[in-house]
This record gives C-alpha cells, sequence and structure tokens, in this order.
C-alpha cells in the first residue's frame, strides 16, 4: 500500500508519486496560476534540519535563475511544513540509465555530452557546480534532447554551505573525481570528470571502475589508471583520457573548452555531403607547335600568372570555408541563418544574444568563420581566445 504524503502547497495540487530517493521524493502534480502539470521534488532533511533547509532554499533559487534549454526548468521552491519543494517541468523520456541499459549508439553518446556539457557551461559561468552528474540525473524530452537535472546537491562557488558539505560526502562514488574523493576542493573540472565517466558509460556499458565497497571504487578513481576502449572505439581514448585524468589540470580546464572538441567528434559521426570539386585542366603547352620563343614566353607567363591567381583565390576560400567542408547541406543552411541573426541582434543593440549566436557558430559549425571571429573579437576577445585555443588545427 502506497504512503501517503500530506503536504499542502500553495499554487500547485500533488499528485501521484512517481519516484523517492534519499531524503527526496518526486511527484507528478498541477500548477494552478498560470495552469500546467508540473513534477514536484519534495526533500525531508532528517530532523528537520533548519540549515539544511535554508541551503537548499538558496540552491533551489539558484537553479531557478538558470535559463538553458539541457538544464531543467523550475518553476517554484520553497520551504513548507519543514519540507522543502521544488516544482519543475515534467520530462517524460525517461532518464540515461535507462538508455545505457537498453543500448545507445556512439551518435546519441555524443550528442548527450554535448547537451550536458552545454549545461555544465551554463552553470559553471554562474558560478555553480553540479557535484552530481550521474545517468540517473540525465533526463530527456520526448524529442530526445537531453536535460541536466536535480541540483539537490549543487554549490555556488565561494559560498559555504552545511548541505553541501554533507553533500561532498553523498552521492555515488562511481562519478567522483580523484580530488573530491580525497576530500579536497573541488572546481568545474571536477564536474567534466564526471561527465567523462558517464562517457565511458555510454561507449561501453558498464561503469569505468566497479568495487565491493566505496572504499575500493574511491581508490580506483584516485590511483587505477583509465582503462583501454575496445579496438573499434579506440579512436575516442585520447578524449575519455583526458576528461579522466587524476591531475585537474591535466583535464579540460572549461566546460566551454570540452563543447568545442566534442562538436569535433560529433560532425565525424555525422554523414558528410560529398563536396569534392572538378577543375579544368591546365592547356597542355607541350603539345603546342614550337615556333617564335616570345609567343611561347608570353604564354608562359599569362598561365604561371593565371595559375598563381588561381592558387591565391583557393587558398582565400579555404581558409573562409575550412570546416564546412565538414558540414552536411543542412549545417552549412542552419550556421548561415545563425549569422544573419546574430547580425540583426548585434545591430539591434542585443550584444548578449549576439554573442551567444556567434559563439555557437565558432563552436558548433566553424571555429574558423571570419565574419563570427570578426564580431567576437569586438564583443568578448577572451571569449574568442578560449575558442581558438581549442580549435582544431
Amino acid at each position: 500500500m502506497e504512503e501517503s504524503f500530506d503536504i499542502e502547497i500553495p499554487n500547485f495540487i500533488l499528485g501521484k508519486e512517481i519516484g523517492r530517493g534519499g531524503m527526496a521524493r518526486v511527484f507528478i502534480g498541477e500548477q494552478l496560476e498560470p495552469k500546467r502539470p508540473v513534477a514536484i521534488k519534495i526533500v525531508t532533511p532528517q530532523g528537520n534540519d533548519p540549515k539544511i533547509l535554508e541551503d537548499l532554499q538558496k540552491e533551489g533559487d539558484t537553479v531557478a535563475q538558470f535559463s538553458h534549454p539541457n538544464i531543467v526548468t523550475v518553476f517554484s521552491c520553497g520551504v513548507i511544513e519543514q519540507n522543502y519543494y521544488l516544482a519543475m517541468e515534467i520530462l517524460s523520456g525517461g532518464d540515461l540509465k535507462k538508455k545505457i541499459e537498453e543500448g545507445i549508439t556512439e551518435l546519441e553518446a555524443f550528442n548527450i555530452m554535448v547537451d550536458m556539457a552545454k549545461a555544465l557551461e551554463h552553470a559553471h559561468k554562474r558560478g555553480t557546480l553540479h557535484r552530481d552528474i550521474k545517468p540517473e540525473n540525465i533526463l530527456f524530452h520526448e524529442d530526445g534532447q537531453a536535460v541536466l537535472v536535480d541540483f539537490g546537491i549543487a554549490k555556488a562557488q565561494n559560498t559555504v554551505s552545511e548541505f553541501t558539505r554533507v553533500g561532498a560526502v553523498v552521492g555515488t562514488p562511481h562519478y567522483m573525481s580523484p580530488e573530491r574523493a580525497l576530500g579536497k576542493e573541488i572546481d568545474e573540472r571536477s564536474d567534466l570528470y564526471a561527465l567523462g565517466v558517464v562517457l565511458y558509460e555510454m561507449l561501453i556499458g558498464k561503469k569505468v571502475f566497479e568495487g565491493s565497497d566505496t572504499f575500493a571504487i574511491s581508490y580506483a578513481h584516485v590511483h587505477e589508471p583509465v582503462p583501454d576502449l575496445p579496438e573499434e572505439k579506440a579512436k575516442y581514448q585520447t578524449l575519455l583520457n583526458k576528461l579522466l585524468a587524476k591531475n585537474p589540470d591535466d583535464r579540460f580546464q572549461t566546460a566551454t573548452q570540452l563543447v568545442a572538441q566534442l562538436k569535433k567528434y560529433l560532425r565525424r559521426l555525422k554523414p558528410i555531403t560529398d563536396t569534392t570539386h572538378s577543375f579544368a585542366p591546365l592547356p597542355d603547352l607541350a603539345a603546342k607547335k614550337k615556333s617564335s620563343p616570345l609567343p611561347f614566353i608570353i604564354t608562359g607567363v599569362i598561365v604561371v600568372v593565371a595559375v598563381l591567381v588561381g592558387v591565391w583565390f583557393m587558398n582565400q576560400q579555404a581558409a573562409i570555408e575550412i570546416n564546412q567542408t565538414d558540414l552536411t547541406t543542412e549545417q552549412q543552411i542552419e550556421m548561415s541563418d545563425k549569422l544573419l541573426a546574430a547580425e540583426s541582434q548585434f545591430r539591434l543593440g542585443n550584444v548578449a544574444m549576439a554573442e551567444q549566436l556567434y559563439e555557437s557558430v565558432l563552436v558548433d559549425y566553424d571555429c574558423n568563420n571570419e565574419e563570427a571571429g570578426n564580431r567576437m573579437k569586438t564583443i568578448n576577445k577572451a571569449k574568442l581566445d578560449q575558442i581558438m585555443a581549442a580549435c582544431e588545427p
């Protein structure tokens, strides 16, 4: 018989329980104004600790300010009768744990990685670590878009929280970075390590390190080398080694760098359109009948000049389109649309929106796009330098 849960939350109606774990329970519910279905997570701390409730409220408020397609949308949060509640969008596409059990393709895995890296990029830029990246916290919309949820033990950087001190030792040890397992201070690179563990699990179907208990698993994260991928997936070993480096300094330093690298792998996994070109052959001068040397010299000079001009033009085109040869027709159209939209936003004075669009062009499509690069140099040169540092030569 299902245990009842008697709590009244203003402007919400609590429905059927759909999951629970630790101190939390999740219900299907309804928001009355504006009227919409929601998922409601309720956390009941042991002993109804008011400090933990206060920290949860602060952290809920932080996540509620996020606005990103790959981070769960929070509609409301608060404390009611010694319980913390958080009302959020319903994600009906299941979680990554189930998808891994069913089996996913490499293309699906890298699409999910890009979605999650972008989510972390958004959170990290706002000074918030997730601290509990794992397949159970990656849910999906019906269309397959991945969404990061459960910032319940998230920590705003440069803040002290009793709850996050508890959070430092909770969570699944399978996804803990070496520095976290050792109880050291962590930063955004710890989240990226956990995402690397998720990548291994998506590619192989099992966790990177197993053990009989928490200590054994933590020891492996600190001391054991990264396992070798099977031959058919060895092309991802370099990426995995960098994500799972024991020393944070040897990993990707930011989610932005990771997004740029993942996009290169993703492009290689997608079908590429035929971009071969045919060129007319150069005149066969040897076949011409030799006569006066002067016409021959003049003709040779003309041909050489023509060839040099042609080579210069081709090099100029290559500088502009260096990465576009890897793009499908659809991707090239998408990139053009984003460039037009970015220019329009820039001229309207919406610099932040323009920056996001230009960044998307450089990271998602062509890191050498001249138009986007010139604008980014004006808007945010530091970000442009970071993108170019991660750009494939």
